[in-house]
């Protein structure tokens, strides 16, 4: 376990051996834990071979770092395999679906290389009119629905499978790509940007709790570095100005950690500084940054609960389950 006053350490290693430039006399220890914890193991280990700097870790660290770099690409070539199997299946009943989030990597990806991206399950979508269809095809396969409504799993499977219905609002002009003799749609890069900060920082409460999911962040930087993304175009385009403030606050931490070129005008106003300051703070010094992050935990609970969402109606212990989930637990973020 990572000591609590060696986070801010940690974290500054794991943001430089992301950037493939590792610190000097880094508690590998502390770093691979925040690592294994944030899923960047994978990324740690390919961004510093990439940058020609591996072997300027200690040999054991080095190691297992490869090791689980190793295991983790077995496991991604297994998720291309189910992802291939589930589109052709849907493609023999005329359905392209819209591949999410870690999917869009894995199928673009060339014939024997797949991303070091840890990636939990595989995420489609497919019109409404078409969800019965696409359903019916991955039972046919043997997929199975998972309790709690999580997605659809086959027990030989590396991974889930997420299967969702578009909305009219959603994926503006996806491209058809046809690779391998399989059709698949692509969102566009503004739209899969916009997914990821949608989901972190506004549906998952990131932007009000003071959280950083550093793999998606990390995931956004290297998207904004390898495809032209126009943040203005995005910021034009989010609902109100909360969004936008969450936006710009995503935006300056992506600056703060990983360097990416963002417009000078989204690091200007103060709501948004003091945003990133919180969240930075609270990642780094968890112990006297508590009272912050349990402020931001109260606010997002209070308003995600006023809209109930339909949890009421499920009763007192789901109801204070959820509650306990929102103020302790956090998983994969910092």
């Amino acid at each position: 376990m990572i000591s609590r006053g060696n986070r801010g350490n940690a974290l500054e290693a794991l943001v430089a051996g992301l950037r493939g430039t590792p610190t000097d006399r880094a508690d590998w220890q502390a770093v691979i834990a925040l690592a294994n914890r944030t899923l960047l193991t994978p990324d740690l280990f390919s961004s510093l071979a990439r940058a020609g700097q591996i072997h300027q870790l200690p040999e054991d660290v080095r190691e297992y770092l490869r090791f689980v770099h190793d295991c983790n690409r077995e496991r991604n070539l297994r998720l291309r395999t189910q992802l291939g199997e589930a589109v052709a299946a849907l493609n023999r009943s005329d359905i392209s679906p819209l591949l999410l989030k870690g999917a869009v990597p894995l199928f673009l990806s060339p014939a024997g290389l797949v991303p070091s991206r840890m990636t939990s399950d595989l995420d489609l979508a497919v019109n409404p009119r078409q969800e019965k269809v696409a359903r019916d095809c991955l039972e046919e396969l043997g997929y199975v629905d998972v309790a709690g409504g999580r997605g659809m799993a086959r027990q030989q499977d590396a991974g889930m499978l997420e299967l969702r219905s578009t909305r009219a609002d959603c994926y503006h002009s996806p491209k058809l790509i046809q690779r391998d003799g399989l059709r698949v749609k692509i969102p566009p890069v503004q739209s899969r940007a916009m997914h990821w900060m949608v989901h972190d920082l506004l549906k998952e409460g990131d932007y009000w709790r003071g959280r950083i999911d550093l793999r998606h962040l990390h995931d956004l930087a290297r998207l904004a570095e390898n495809e032209d993304v126009d943040w203005m175009s995005l910021q034009g385009s989010m609902s109100d100005r909360s969004a936008r403030n969450a936006l710009e606050t995503q935006l300056l931490a992506m600056h703060h950690f990983f360097g990416t070129r963002i417009p000078a005008k989204c690091a200007k106003r103060p709501i948004v500084r003091f945003q990133h300051w919180r969240r930075v703070f609270t990642a780094t010094h968890p112990v006297i940054g508590a009272p912050l992050r349990l402020v931001g935990n109260l606010t997002w609970g209070i308003w995600r609960f006023s809209r109930a969402y339909g949890l009421a109606r499920r009763g007192p212990p789901y109801l204070l389950r959820r509650i306990a989930r929102t103020l302790f637990d956090p998983r994969t973020k910092i």
